[in-house]
């Protein structure tokens, strides 16, 4: 399969799917997948973010090797499907110690952006919610910025934000 083909033919789940069954395991792949996901072509970024989802949600360890750059180029995305992939990702993968503090903090400004798309909001509530949990600290600033968001928040967003409120609210003194 030629990966910038496969691409470029359509932007579908399906499509998306075929082609992170195409790269499996195989770091070399991936690897090309990433190059599209860093391109300059915002097309070849939002299809590339999709596969890459998928891909990384099956094998988690193709993702090291680009982890730093993907994180940097949550400050320069061509397309929100960059932000979105990005981040759904780093929701669940172990941020090491040395990124973390540049995730929380552009989790901090994507949560805090009327301008972000609701799914950016989304897993950057998520991120800041599962490092807040190992830096108690956080949960002010989170709760802060939800209540100021709920009453305008999608349905989702609402549902995301009042589970975190409702764990802020139980299990510290923040009022």
């Amino acid at each position: 399969m030629d990966i910038k083909e496969a691409l470029l033919q359509e932007h579908s789940r399906s499509q998306a799917l075929k082609i992170a069954s195409y790269i499996g395991t195989s770091q070399a792949r991936f690897d090309e997948l990433m190059k599209y996901f860093f391109d300059s072509d915002w097309r070849l970024n939002q299809r590339a973010a999709y596969s890459m989802n998928f891909t990384v949600e099956k094998n988690p360890q193709l993702f090291k090797k680009h982890l730093k750059k993907a994180v940097l180029n949550l400050s320069t995305p061509k397309h929100d499907a960059v932000k979105r992939n990005t981040l759904r990702i780093l929701e669940n993968y172990n941020i090491p110690k040395k990124l973390l503090g540049t995730v929380v903090n552009i989790s901090f400004e994507f949560l805090a952006s009327p301008k972000e798309p609701i799914a950016v909001k989304y897993f950057s509530m998520g991120i800041l919610f599962k490092e807040a949990k190992k830096e108690p600290d956080l949960f002010h600033e989170i709760k802060v910025l939800l209540d100021d968001q709920m009453p305008l928040g999608s349905p989702g967003f609402r549902n995301r934000g009042q589970k975190i409120l409702n764990y802020i609210n139980k299990s510290t003194n923040i009022e």
